[in-house]
């Protein structure tokens, strides 16, 4: 071998060294972020959906229940309680739209309708499937049982202008609910 490609055989290991050098720390700087923040997102997250499901459904206090369905849209389902006596369900659902999963929380009372809804996090184009937050939306559901559809669809709930996809994952959303609720209440 002669000296020239010595020469660049050694200034090659060098920028791989240091490229592996650089990824080691990177990776080992993000683990340390990853651990310094997942507790209080952890956290925030906690009180976030504590405070989504007093919305959709007051209570005294909500115990949690084991839901023996299929449907994997279904994350949770509480019990809400007041007084002593249940006053209905809180379902926590994570429907699939157009931006990913849409976790929300729904609250169902013992006729089997929606009290009320709340947008935990969802990741929908802004502008258009994020107007799914808004009162104008999610008032439609209230007073509704299952089997909702968009009026695209021919159903009762006006879908989002340009977001369609969003419209349909929320209204599966609360379906998915009412029915885990009819479920757990021996209607089903």
């Amino acid at each position: 071998m002669n000296e020239t490609a010595a020469k660049k055989n050694s200034g090659m290991s060098k920028l791989v060294f240091i490229l592996f050098a650089i990824s080691v720390i990177t990776s080992l700087l993000l683990g340390l972020v990853n651990y310094i923040t997942e507790g209080p997102i952890a956290e925030s997250k906690a009180k976030k959906t504590t405070e989504a499901m007093f919305i959709v459904m007051p209570a005294d206090e909500y115990v949690t229940e084991t839901y023996t369905g299929k449907d994997i849209t279904v994350q949770s389902l509480s019990s809400a309680m007041s007084g002593g006596e249940q006053t209905g369900w809180v379902v926590g659902v994570s429907p699939s739209g157009f931006g990913g999963a849409i976790e929300m929380v729904v609250g169902v009372d013992k006729n089997y309708l929606v009290t009320g809804i709340s947008i935990i996090s969802m990741t929908e184009t802004s502008g258009l499937g994020t107007n799914a937050n808004k009162d104008e939306f999610k008032n439609q559901f209230i007073a509704q049982g299952a089997g909702l559809a968009v009026n695209k669809d021919g159903g009762t709930i006006q879908a989002l202008t340009g977001a369609t996809v969003t419209s349909r994952a929320v209204t599966n959303g609360v379906n998915s609910a009412v029915e885990a609720a009819m479920e757990a209440g021996g209607r089903k």
